[in-house]
């Protein structure tokens, strides 16, 4: 279960999943998988009540630890980011006290990493948007200042969008934040959890994983 994540979990063509979480659970708990794409905050709602088993792709943190059981690895990492209007760096200097007044955009279900985490009751114009497309349709049109994504997601979403160029990165990064896959907490989802990690410690001894990383062009954790 999972939604939609550039080169993790995503369609294919025929709207098949495809991604490195498919590959790496379909050697880890076998080929024999149902894989559904769900809106997040909806994907994780069915693996906590125990409707799904497997959820692809979390950044783990504390809140979530409390709601599911987390494969001991990371599979990836991100670069959490600020996206400005071109021209419009100076918004964004690292400090995240300077965020409080202004017009921010965030994906619903996502975390960003502690510093904005603790900012966020702070943040006095929050959005929250469905998907990164709306995000910056709503930047690009001056409905928010700042919209929070990572890269991997944002920039196909920009060239699809037509926008590369006319909204930026901005520097320094929110954080660095790790996904796993995360299980239902339950006696079954243990279970499960257990058989994906020693499946997964082969495929780092055997360098598959490595090779599937590659494959798809995402970042493996450092």
């Amino acid at each position: 279960m999972g939604s939609r994540f550039a080169r993790i979990f995503e369609p294919d063509a025929a709207g098949r999943p495809q991604g490195l979480g498919v590959d790496l659970l379909r050697r880890t708990l076998g080929e024999n998988l149902h894989m559904e794409l769900l809106p997040y905050q909806r994907a994780q709602y069915e693996v906590e009540i125990g409707e799904a088993d497997v959820l692809i792709g979390p950044y783990r943190t504390p809140e979530r630890e409390a709601r599911f059981l987390f494969s001991q690895r990371a599979f990836y990492e991100d670069a959490m980011l600020l996206y400005a209007r071109r021209g419009e760096a100076s918004l964004w200097n690292g400090q995240f006290a300077a965020l409080a007044s202004l017009s921010i955009g965030a994906v619903k279900g996502w975390a960003y990493g502690a510093g904005f985490e603790s900012m966020r009751p702070h943040l006095q114009r929050l959005t929250l948007v469905n998907d990164v497309a709306t995000g910056l349709k709503m930047l690009q049109l001056g409905r928010l200042d700042l919209f929070a994504s990572n890269e991997r997601n944002t920039q196909p979403e920009l060239e699809a969008l037509q926008l590369e160029g006319l909204l930026i990165p901005q520097a320094p990064p929110l954080d660095l934040l790790r996904g796993h896959f995360a299980f239902t907490r339950s006696a079954a989802g243990e279970t499960l959890r257990r058989r994906h990690d020693t499946q997964f410690e082969a495929l780092l001894r055997q360098g598959e994983f490595a090779r599937l990383a590659q494959r798809w062009g995402v970042r493996m954790p450092q």
